[in-house]
């Protein structure tokens, strides 16, 4: 590779990089006001912000890199353009494949880079941050219990009230629950409560100590009323919602994916593939949308390329969309969006060879 060609490569390189860190900043940024608005919630440890944040940044880096590539190679083309050396490269005899040739590599590059991300890390990632929502959510009923306050559970069907709450070990006082069955709705009330998880089937129980249980049918007067005290009594918890976790396509690497066994692992193998051919296809395109005349607009280029890339991304998730939709296994899912950016991109590279 020539100087002149190393010297492309590693302006786009670090402009491109650059943007990647400013555009995941600003995205991680979005990661953190809605993890901060989960663990107010009482969702999510206020301890495992840090490092949810971290695992959702091979999410983040999908959405954002194509962009960043495309940016970056524009800036750094662009500001060669401004400054002239462009012209010079031509004059001197540097031809179009010349040029063409670090901006391939680049591209090239950038698409390995997010293939491992989407392929291998990502799923990664997707299975340590279920595994801690999980954990989070089975663990969250006492820090979510309030003094004084009722808590509705299981879609309203198990209320809850304490007196009181050791966050240390977890012990309840004055507690009062309410089964809404029904047909045979009951109350019981005790003095004392512990929430525990049993090893074996990884169920959240309530243990009530020295308490009352009073339960009758829809119809008191005609079933009768009847009331229990009990010294212990140990009710099974409905199981946690927990938001955000992991589906079984999310956590497998594209190997597995490949080839799709349902309707849900052939959509999800399309969102693999996308970033890794966008990135391929807009890091060239950036080349012909670089060059600019004598008196055009310095980020005229940027706001060109962002057009073609919002319809792109847009047409994509819109294919998404109907794949769900449909839920078939057949259609040329994502493949007509694709070649269609790569058309546009052919023409735009022969028409920019001519010029050059």
């Amino acid at each position: 590779m020539l100087i002149l060609q190393r010297y492309l490569l590693r302006e786009g390189l670090v402009a491109s990089m650059l943007s990647l860190v400013v555009l995941v900043g600003v995205i991680q940024a979005l990661f953190l006001a809605e993890l901060f608005g989960d663990a107010a919630q009482g969702r999510l440890p206020a301890g495992s912000i840090v490092l949810m944040l971290v695992l959702r940044m091979p999410e983040a880096v999908l959405l954002v890199a194509p962009l960043a590539l495309l940016t970056g190679l524009l800036l750094s083309l662009g500001r060669l353009n401004e400054q002239s050396e462009l012209v010079v490269m031509r004059s001197s005899g540097a031809g179009f494949m010349g040029a063409l040739l670090p901006v391939t590599l680049l591209s090239m590059l950038w698409a390995l880079l997010l293939l491992g991300v989407s392929g291998w890390l990502s799923p990664l990632a997707n299975e340590r941050s279920s595994d801690l929502l999980a954990d989070a959510a089975r663990h969250a009923l006492v820090a979510g219990l309030q003094p004084g306050q009722f808590e509705s559970l299981d879609q309203g069907r198990l209320t809850i009230y304490v007196g009181s709450v050791d966050r240390a070990d977890g012990r309840l006082r004055d507690v009062f629950i309410r089964h809404n069955d029904p047909e045979f709705p009951e109350v019981l009330s005790a003095t004392e409560g512990r929430i525990w998880i049993d090893e074996f089937d990884d169920n959240r129980y309530l243990s009530l100590i020295d308490g009352f249980q009073v339960r009758h049918g829809a119809n008191p007067a005609e079933s009768g009323v009847r009331s229990i005290r009990f010294a212990r009594n140990d009710i099974r918890l409905p199981a946690p919602a927990i938001s955000g976790g992991a589906e079984g396509e999310l956590v497998r690497t594209l190997p597995q994916l490949s080839p799709p066994d349902s309707p849900l692992e052939r959509r999800e193998w399309h969102w693999r593939l996308a970033p890794v051919i966008a990135a391929m296809m807009l890091g060239l395109l950036a080349l012909p949308l670089a060059q600019r005349l004598p008196r055009q607009g310095r980020f005229g280029p940027l706001v060109l390329a962002l057009a073609i890339y919002l319809v792109y991304s847009n047409a994509v998730h819109a294919g998404l969309v109907m794949m769900e939709q449909r839920e078939s296994m057949s259609g040329p899912g994502l493949w007509p969006v694709h070649g269609l950016l790569v058309l546009f991109t052919g023409l735009l590279l022969l028409h920019q060879r001519r010029r050059w």
